[in-house]
């Protein structure tokens, strides 16, 4: 005999149900990029389908990124090279959230080390110094043509009373083959060690840029989870501001103590899909 929802046995099954499919209440969905959608050039396993699959059963999905060193429109281009459906409303940056952060409401003059595609965006938003001993404020981006040279003049901002304004701290940011790239939260490291300014943090896990992402698709912190690699980036950004949390593979010790501790644990994206009771292929559901 099957059991009603009031009966024991309709109770067990309504709980298991419950247990085997733990965000089907979740509307809006933001993926990591770095080291859980891709690592560089290489799609993740499952990336595309399971994105498909989320849109599929009527979800919102957003790539929430920390990436400082391109502008929406390169990170669009380079979801869709590697086939995965995009456009420009889908990604939230740092950047964006940089034109609320409180360091910016004076518009005071900017020392900028970063890429190109960066400096123009933030030249929008405040006047950027013409030299370094004219600048109130650093914003801090990751360059791989960062020079000594550059470094040197950052710290002279710094040594002068200027804050440090990072669009992220990310120690480290995984590529292809398992390799990993010195972060914009290296650089970071090393300005701070340089003159003893630690740095406000514009990206994840800033509570600024999770709220940012939450307006942008008109979600509530209840109904939305963020997916990611990082224990003191993702999951502490998104356990901050009420989200649930997902944590992809094994990520790298916490700085934090105590550790953040996600909501759930997957061993790789393309097991994300379980948790809604989605079926991935084709994008198809249940």
């Amino acid at each position: 005999m099957t059991g009603d929802a009031s009966s024991p046995a309709g109770s067990a099954a309504a709980r298991d149900a419950v247990a085997s499919r733990p965000l089907a209440d979740v509307e809006t969905v933001y993926l990591d990029l770095d080291g859980c959608v891709w690592f560089g050039d290489q799609l993740a396993d499952g990336a595309s389908e399971l994105v498909e699959a989320l849109r599929a059963s009527g979800r919102r999905v957003g790539f929430l990124t920390n990436t400082s060193n391109a502008e929406p429109q390169q990170v669009v281009a380079k979801l869709r090279r590697l086939g995965v459906s995009a456009t420009v409303d889908d990604v939230i940056m740092p950047i964006e959230a940089l034109a609320v952060h409180p360091y910016l409401r004076a518009r005071p003059r900017v020392w900028f080390l970063g890429p190109p595609e960066l400096r123009r965006a933030v030249a929008d938003l405040t006047p950027i110094a013409a030299k370094p001993e004219e600048a109130e404020l650093l914003v801090l981006g990751r360059d791989p043509a960062m020079t000594y040279a550059d470094l040197a003049d950052a710290l002279q901002v710094l040594m002068r009373g200027a804050r440090l304004l990072a669009l992220n701290v990310d120690p480290r940011l995984p590529v292809e083959g398992g390799r990993m790239l010195p972060g914009t939260g290296a650089i970071a490291a090393a300005l701070t060690y340089a003159s003893g300014v630690v740095p406000e943090v514009v990206g994840k896990p800033a509570p600024v840029f999770f709220e940012t992402a939450l307006r942008r698709f008109g979600a509530s912190a209840e109904r939305a989870v963020i997916v990611g690699d990082t224990l003191d980036a993702d999951i502490a950004g998104g356990l901050a501001v009420g989200m649930r949390t997902v944590l992809v593979g094994s990520a790298s010790p916490s700085s934090r103590d105590p550790a953040p501790v996600p909501h759930h644990r997957v061993s790789a994206l393309a097991d994300v899909g379980g948790l809604f009771g989605l079926r991935q292929e084709a994008g198809r559901t249940d």
